[in-house]
């Protein structure tokens, strides 16, 4: 059964004991027996249960590519899940050391930190790294 179906039934939704086809509920709210909250919620005014599906877990080897677009190279290079981005640059560096500029990478369309690791960046088998130049001056 669903968590939040399961909350909702014996938090918010309670069942009354039935005397009959339907029973009211007559006098104050504030007389009635108070419903029973887990501790930490007793002084909340607002929560919110969030159910979460499960989280498909990440290869331990990936096999990403680096691309070079003004050399127009793609080198592959199998890295782990748990390798940084600057890990990633030497192992491409040590396969094709004429890949040269690949100080600057860009995932996703957003450049990327040397100390990233590749989960953090929920990078998939198969992904594109593009490097790029800093253009100074205008």
């Amino acid at each position: 059964m669903d968590v939040l179906v399961l909350f909702q039934r014996q938090y918010l939704y309670p069942q009354p004991v039935a005397c009959g086809p339907r029973q009211c509920v007559k006098g104050d709210p504030r007389d009635t027996v108070p419903i029973p909250y887990h501790e930490p919620l007793e002084k909340s005014t607002h929560t919110i249960l969030q159910v979460q599906g499960p989280v498909s877990p990440v290869p331990k080897r990936l096999l990403v590519n680096i691309f070079n677009g003004s050399k127009g190279v793609k080198v592959p290079v199998t890295v782990r899940s748990t390798d940084t981005i600057g890990k990633l640059q030497q192992k491409a560096l040590k396969f094709k050391p004429e890949l040269g500029g690949c100080e600057n990478l860009v995932y996703n369309g957003k450049p990327v930190l040397q100390h990233q690791t590749l989960s953090e960046l929920q990078v998939k088998p198969g992904a594109t790294f593009i490097t790029y130049q800093k253009c100074h001056g205008g």
